[in-house]
C-alpha cells in the first residue's frame, strides 16, 4: 500500500485553491487616442477589428487578475506593430516584415483606481520588447498579435505585481 505523502497532497491541492482563494475581477478601460496618428497599425483589412479590440480585450483580461474593487483606465496614444509592412518588389501584395530591428511599441497612460476613485497608481509607459523575437512561447504562437499581448501581459505583471490581497 503506497503512502501518500503530505507535500504531494499539498501540491496537488495548490492549484485548486489557488483558484477558489483569488475572488479578483477588476474592471479595466482602455482608450485609444487618435488612432489614425499611430506609427504602426497597418494591417489588411479593418484596424479597429484586428489590432484595437484584440489589444483592448487582451487588456481586460489581465484586469481580471486586479481586486474587484479597483479600475484600471488605460489610455493608449501610440502602437508600433511587430515588424514592417512592405510590398514585395515583384508579387505586388504587401507583407509585414519581421526584423530585430522593427520591435513591437505601445505608448499608453494608466490609472489604478479604487472604489471611490482614489489614485492608487498613475504613469506613463512606452511599453517595448527589443527581444521580442527571443522567447520560444511566440515562436510557436501562430496567434495575431502574438508579440504585442505577450509584450502588454510581462507590462502587466511587472507594474501590477501584487494585484490584490
Amino acid at each position: 500500500m503506497m503512502r501518500s505523502l503530505p507535500w504531494r497532497r499539498a501540491t496537488l491541492l495548490a492549484p485548486l485553491l489557488g483558484v477558489l482563494g483569488s475572488a479578483h475581477a477588476g474592471t479595466v478601460t482602455v482608450e485609444f487616442l487618435h488612432p489614425e496618428s499611430y506609427t504602426d497599425v497597418h494591417v489588411e483589412g479593418d484596424v479597429n477589428v484586428q489590432v484595437l479590440q484584440p489589444l483592448a480585450q487582451g487588456l481586460k483580461r489581465l484586469g481580471q487578475r486586479l481586486p474587484a474593487d479597483q479600475t484600471l483606465v488605460i489610455r493608449v496614444s501610440n502602437i508600433d506593430l511587430a515588424g514592417d509592412w512592405r510590398p514585395p518588389p515583384r508579387l505586388g501584395l504587401e507583407v509585414r516584415v519581421m526584423t530585430p530591428a522593427s520591435w513591437p511599441r505601445i505608448d499608453l497612460h494608466y490609472q489604478l483606481k479604487d472604489a471611490s476613485g482614489r489614485d492608487l497608481q498613475t504613469g506613463d509607459a512606452e511599453i517595448k520588447d527589443m527581444g521580442y523575437q527571443d522567447s520560444i512561447t511566440t515562436l510557436i504562437d501562430s496567434t495575431p498579435l502574438r508579440y504585442e499581448q505577450k509584450m502588454l501581459r510581462d507590462w502587466f505583471g511587472r507594474t501590477f505585481p501584487n494585484p490584490g490581497p
